[in-house]
């Protein structure tokens, strides 16, 4: 059954894959006929890659990020048909990239179904789910249903692979009401085959029998319509399901009528020994379930099946078939035999993760042994079962939260769209407006001498307006400079008025010498701050950064900050960073932004330990403070002054702030500063 879901999956992958349009564009078309030899089967593989990375090479000169990706998608095609998947996954991630600059929807879909294809095949099923979901949405928005459908169809495989039944018959059957609008055709028809035949498998997983025969049948009539000799063997497939529905229902005449029908079975031998063996092995299995065939007839078939499975290294089947003969042999009461194969169908079930076979080998292995053994199996078999049903009810959920949060990604992408078309019609509207008040202007222009009068009216007025404009910038730079002395009060002056504060008052419990010298620092830091505040009175823009270094400020503030309250802290800065050519501005404002949040951090985190580090790379320089306090819900902790001012600093040097805190695991805030200005 596997080998068959993973030939659905790569035909639907491979039928909206389509190889890249050609461009009839003159000045490329070197890279066109390079990218033609890249998709002629006729040659050999090796010449295929060296066309395609020299159509890469060529457009990349050519310096156009379309012609770029076009390329790069004929690269990966070929990683795709010669199996060279970690390739296929690099060239995809930048082909989805590239086309998210581009904004080309459609380059963005295949992107994501091939980036699904590859976590399939690596068995990520929800990182495929995610990729394919987002192919699924995209090709949606294309309204090019015939991929949509291809897609779909493995997130259902996807789904019931990962026992989420519900979520898989739910978008399979989808998939085929899509698929029923398209115009005929085989690869329609095959995706309609391997819809149903999926909604079969699952029905009869959940126990629903008349539903999965129903299914199955419906999928027997898409394989007939299907043409050539490779789709012939699917109709023997969905036969088969129906029997095995049949027999699971109980109804062992009908599933023995069904096999013995099946009339490419020697056929099947060869070119589908998976199909074949399953049905020779459920042949005998129903006929030993009916009871009145030869019991040794059965058994040489059980053991040729699984001779055969052997032979053909079908693992699947080999768990399977050692089930029936357990079975047989537990039947005819050969206690060994039958814990013989019961302990081979569960080992190799446990090897392909075929969990209910698991399932039926520990019952099985109950009933092979006594007492407490017995018990022990069938312990593991309800724990097992337990697991599964659990897991089946998180993937349900898992895969319901990845197509919902794909949902919102599309829609923000869709309102970026209509803002960008908002912007456009704006700016485009307002050209229009500028163009036409040049119009008028020029017209008044021509009739300047006989409008003399009212220009000197209007010119008179627009005196006036600009008396009020200039009264309205007065009030406006008074304004900011107000904001300015309170942030510069708030952040810098009160910060280490409290430090000061805090530390004399913890002082005035102690008389000894120690205590004396430093009340005597702290009354030497209450008269520099005198000074400060008569600087801030007289001199808005006086910097404090003098010659007696600015790393010495920095370690002195949290030096003294820290001391005054009680808290552990270590600090580090990276040698490679030039103190003293740093842009004025910057220092001021990182500055004040430590102390803001050295600061918050006494008042609000409750916190024991502080670490606090300065980094320089490629021109950026980064403040980081980590402590371990009581941390905070940063969806709800939005406003305050001290966030505020330090966003509003930020905003003055375009610094950037990642602040990450969740209650009780304390608060990392990093501040980044790009592009470093000397003085």
């Amino acid at each position: 059954m596997k080998f068959i879901l993973n030939i659905v999956l790569l035909f639907t992958l491979f039928s909206f894959i389509s190889k890249p349009q050609v461009e009839d564009k003159n000045p490329i078309s070197k890279i066109i006929r390079l990218r033609k030899l890249a998709n002629n089967s006729d040659l050999d593989i090796s010449k295929r890659f060296q066309h395609a990375r020299e159509a890469i090479d060529l457009s990349k000169d050519y310096g156009k990020d379309s012609t770029i990706l076009e390329s790069n998608r004929v690269l990966s095609w070929l990683f795709l048909v010669s199996q060279q998947y970690d390739s296929l996954y690099r060239i995809n991630k930048e082909n989805l990239d590239v086309s998210k600059k581009l904004n080309d929807s459609s380059k963005m879909a295949y992107a994501n179904n091939n980036l699904g294809f590859y976590y399939y095949n690596k068995k990520k099923n929800d990182s495929a789910y995610y990729f394919y979901s987002n192919a699924r949405k995209l090709f949606d928005l294309l309204k090019d249903r015939e991929n949509e459908v291809g897609v779909i169809l493995n997130m259902a495989n996807i789904q019931e692979s990962e026992r989420d039944y519900i979520g898989s018959e739910i978008n399979a059957i989808k998939g085929i009401e899509i698929a029923k609008t398209l115009p005929i055709s085989d690869p329609v028809n095959y995706k309609l085959w391997a819809l149903n035949n999926l909604v079969g498998i699952v029905s009869s997983k959940v126990k629903r029998f008349d539903k999965s025969i129903e299914y199955h049948d419906k999928a027997v009539s898409y394989a007939k319509r299907l043409k050539g000799k490779s789709y012939i063997y699917l109709k023997d497939f969905s036969e088969m399901n129906i029997a095995i529905a049949y027999r699971r229902k109980g109804d062992y005449d009908k599933t023995i009528q069904i096999l013995n029908n099946i009339k490419n079975i020697e056929a099947l031998k060869t070119e589908d020994s998976q199909t074949y063996v399953s049905i020779i092995s459920n042949l005998a299995y129903a006929k030993f379930l009916k009871g009145n065939f030869n019991l040794n007839e059965i058994q040489e078939t059980f053991k040729k099946a699984y001779k055969f499975s052997l032979d053909q290294e079908i693992e699947v089947e080999q768990s399977a078939i050692a089930i029936f003969i357990s079975e047989l042999y537990l039947f005819k009461k050969e206690i060994d035999s039958a814990k013989k194969y019961a302990n081979i169908a569960y080992h190799k079930a446990y090897e392909v993760d075929e969990n209910q076979t698991i399932l039926e080998a520990l019952i099985l292995k109950a009933k092979t042994e006594t007492g407490e053994q017995s018990k022990k199996y069938l312990y593991q078999h309800i724990q097992l079962n337990d697991s599964l049903i659990s897991k089946e009810r998180v993937n349900r959920n898992k895969f319901a939260r990845i197509e919902f949060e794909t949902d919102e990604i599309l829609q923000e992408k869709e309102q970026i769209s209509k803002q960008r078309q908002w912007l456009i019609f704006t700016t485009v509207g307002l050209i229009g407006v500028l163009f036409f008040l040049y119009i008028i202007k020029t017209q008044r222009e021509k009739n300047k001498e006989l409008q003399l009068q009212k220009q000197q009216q209007e010119a008179n007025e627009e005196i006036y307006k600009l008396m009020l404009s200039q009264q309205e910038k007065i009030d406006e730079a008074r304004s900011v400079e107000k904001n300015r002395i309170s942030q510069e009060m708030h952040d810098g002056i009160l910060g280490r008025l409290f430090g000061a504060r805090l530390s004399l008052d913890s002082l005035n419990l102690v008389n000894t010498e120690e205590a004396v010298s430093k009340r005597s620092n702290y009354i030497s830091e209450l008269k520099n701050i005198e000074d400060d505040i008569r600087k801030v009175s007289h001199e808005l823009n006086s910097d404090f950064v003098n010659q007696s270094g600015y790393y010495d400020m920095v370690k002195t503030l949290i030096e003294t900050q820290m001391t005054a309250y009680n808290i552990k802290y270590s600090f580090e800065a990276d040698s490679n960073i030039s103190w003293d050519s740093l842009n004025n501005k910057i220092k001021i404002h990182v500055y004040r932004i430590l102390q803001e949040t050295m600061q918050n951090i006494y008042k609000h985190a409750k916190a024991t330990k502080v670490d606090i580090a300065f980094y320089l790379e490629k021109n950026k320089l980064t403040l980081e403070i980590v402590d371990n306090g009581l941390g905070f819900d940063q969806s709800k902790t939005k406003n305050g002054i001290g966030l505020k001012n330090i966003t509003d600093r930020l905003k003055e040097i375009n610094g950037i702030l990642n602040l990450n805190s969740q209650s009780n695991q304390g608060t990392s805030v990093v501040i980044t500063v790009p592009n470093i200005q000397t003085n």
